[in-house]
């Protein structure tokens, strides 16, 4: 019997990480229904010269810098906050609104400007963008498990911080020194700066007993999420992660189990073969996507 469940569990698995049952999706509770809360729509992204015509605003080419700025201000005034650390959960609806106001700025450069900076904003960096969006702020399982962290960001939220601070540091380095994004060596120390965020995070959750193992699975899925969106590339293929600057960046196989390792402490009562399905599911998720 648990062979027929490893072997259902394994299809999730290459599919996606929404691994979810009717009794944990019972357990939503304080966040309201996504249908109830009012988000900025993200435009989609032109297909052909006539709907980048309409779809162009007389922005000033001339001014990225201060575009950027001006979205950032705005964004950080949907969210009323600067911070880049994980939302608390009573916030991640303005989160959300932030994310959706620097996509829809992020589109409206790339339809109108792309000739004139394609290194700052071209579809990649939208696609992360959306990414962002359809993984934390469309997506219910997610949010569901996301509204039992307030504790846990709490205890790791500046460590957290100062790892995204170098992430982006690193990555707006790479993306300022070539139009190319996808160019080898700017792939690569961008796949290296993200497999090192990731690791950077995961290690803040070790250094802590604020987080149950459950929590710290949901925060460390956060925190792939939001460096996918900064760098959205494929990173799995052919990187010598050995030849990052500072050694290989990726979490070891002993701390992917510990995250893994079942909570003994949680209060929801589970079959022993559920727990297996489960630990073996979530095992896989962030084995293809940290390592």
């Amino acid at each position: 019997m648990i062979q027929e469940i490893l072997l259902l569990a394994i299809i999730p698995c290459y599919l996606s990480a929404n691994y979810y049952d009717d009794e944990e999706t019972s357990k939503r509770k304080s966040f309201p229904k996504m249908e109830e809360v009012e988000f900025e729509p993200v435009n989609p992204l032109p297909r052909d010269k006539d709907k980048m015509a309409t779809a162009m605003k007389n922005l000033n080419c001339e001014e990225f810098s201060r575009y950027t700025l001006n979205c950032t201000l705005e964004a950080a005034l949907e969210y009323n906050s600067s911070r880049k650390a994980p939302p608390m959960p009573a916030k991640i609806n303005d989160w959300c609104k932030a994310i959706r106001h620097l996509t829809n700025c992020a589109i409206d450069w790339n339809s109108e400007c792309r000739d004139v900076t394609e290194s700052h904003f071209n579809e990649e960096s939208i696609k992360g963008h959306m990414h962002v969006v359809d993984n934390v702020c469309d997506d219910e399982w997610f949010l569901s498990r996301y509204d039992d962290l307030p504790i846990c960001i709490e205890a790791i939220s500046d460590v957290w911080e100062a790892c995204y601070s170098t992430f982006k540091l690193l990555v707006d380095e790479q993306k300022n020194k070539s139009r190319e994004w996808t160019h080898y060596e700017t792939h690569f120390y961008m796949c290296c700066a993200r497999a090192a965020f990731r690791r950077c995070t995961l290690d803040s959750l070790f250094s802590t007993d604020k987080c149950s193992q459950e929590q710290a699975a949901t925060l460390q899925k956060f925190s792939i999420i939001v460096s996918e969106g900064d760098v959205y590339q494929d990173c799995e293929s052919n990187m010598m992660y050995a030849n990052c600057p500072g050694g290989d960046p990726r979490p070891s196989t002993r701390q992917l189990n510990k995250l893994m390792a079942p909570d003994n402490k949680s209060d929801v009562p589970t079959s022993k073969s559920s727990t297996i399905v489960l630990t073996f599911v979530l095992y896989c998720y962030f084995y293809f996507c940290c390592v």
